[in-house]
């Protein structure tokens, strides 16, 4: 794939739009999906373009404060995961939904089949455009929580959320760890000549 010459550019416009964005995150106590071990919120967050974004923040109860964090990005088909078990073991962990997404699809909802290919050939209005932007958010997020060891934050998911982690490494300095598993989307133009399998398929 050749780095169109615009490519910086486009994306430090977006990035420096997406900064100023106030957060205005909630975080609403979810009583029956916490334990005697873990609390968890359903929180959201605002993002670029006016979207809001939904997600899980777990917290362990008894663990001592500041909390090293983890976030966890979902692949193509997938939902947003509820990252309790990890919680448990002294983490603070958010499950992220970007748009189109379950809990994130009021604004954007494009559906499956056609996330991936959703306003494709406008640069201004493609949904990866946002998706990105939002799975950045939560790092400004995290970085806003009292509990969390601003120090110690770490990215991870598989697929799409591969694809995700690296962006969130690259782009976010106070990402300090990061686990991407079969990052999607990395090599567009090679992955559609040697798979037929979706979501390629939509392409």
């Amino acid at each position: 794939v050749t780095k169109p010459a615009d490519f910086d550019a486009f994306w430090d416009e977006i990035l420096t739009r997406a900064d100023v964005i106030p957060l205005n995150a909630s975080l609403t106590l979810d009583p029956l999906r916490s334990s005697e071990e873990v609390e968890v919120y359903e929180v959201h967050y605002d993002s670029l373009n006016e979207v809001r974004i939904a997600g899980w923040y777990c917290l362990p109860r008894k663990r001592p404060r500041p909390l090293p964090a983890r976030v966890f990005y979902p692949g193509y088909i997938s939902e947003p995961t509820l990252p309790k078990a990890d919680a448990a073991k002294g983490y603070a962990t958010f499950g992220v939904a970007p748009r189109g997404k379950l809990r994130s699809n009021g604004q954007v909802n494009p559906g499956y089949p056609g996330l991936l290919t959703h306003n494709l050939v406008d640069p201004q209005s493609y949904a990866y455009q946002g998706f990105y932007v939002d799975a950045l958010r939560v790092i400004d997020f995290l970085m806003q929580q009292p509990e969390v060891d601003p120090d110690r934050i770490g990215v991870q998911g598989s697929s799409q959320g591969g694809a995700l982690t690296l962006v969130a490494a690259a782009l976010k300095p106070q990402v300090k760890a990061a686990s991407a598993g079969a990052p999607y989307l990395t090599g567009v133009a090679d992955a559609i000549d040697l798979t037929r399998t979706y979501p390629y398929e939509e392409i």
